[in-house]
């Protein structure tokens, strides 16, 4: 099996997971970044029962708190949660039911609770999902201000 060095992964988005681990993001809005991703990820050589949908469009309004990638060592595609940095198994093997119980955890609840005002902005700012943004109420505990192309929201909580 090649490792991540065999190819030239620097470009490439690197997030370090809740558990230090480093994973590599597949960036949906880059091609070339795409390219390079899914040249590194077919080097690793994944055993995989299903095939992993990189491109398809994600429906789920979970999906608007999670990124894919693929963890640096082994290649194994994921999740991971842009609020907490926890990674989660791919949903292309068992849906994203695993996604959505996540956001409910009382780890990523406290973590979300301790984003300044401006990651909530950053993080709001892309939002487009009404039910995202209702989900992100009902977890904080503290205001938080919304911020989106099209609205500004005040969840008073």
């Amino acid at each position: 099996m090649l490792d991540s060095n065999s190819w030239n992964t620097s470009l490439l988005k690197v997030m370090i997971s809740s558990k230090n681990e480093p994973v590599f993001i597949r960036d949906l809005g880059d091609l070339t970044l795409q390219i390079i991703f899914d040249a590194w990820w077919a080097s690793m050589n994944v055993d995989w029962e299903r095939p992993v949908a990189w491109n398809n469009s994600r429906h789920a309004p979970s999906w608007q708190f999670y990124l894919h990638c693929g963890i640096e060592e082994t290649g194994s595609p994921a999740s991971i949660c842009i609020i907490c940095h926890q990674v989660l198994r791919h949903p292309s093997e068992h849906g994203t039911s695993s996604m959505e119980k996540h956001l409910l955890a009382n780890a990523h609840i406290a973590k979300l609770n301790e984003l300044t005002e401006s990651e909530v902005t950053e993080l709001t700012s892309s939002m487009d999902d009404e039910t995202a943004l209702a989900i992100l109420k009902r977890q904080a505990s503290r205001e938080i201000t919304i911020v989106s192309s099209q609205r500004k929201i005040i969840f008073d909580i």
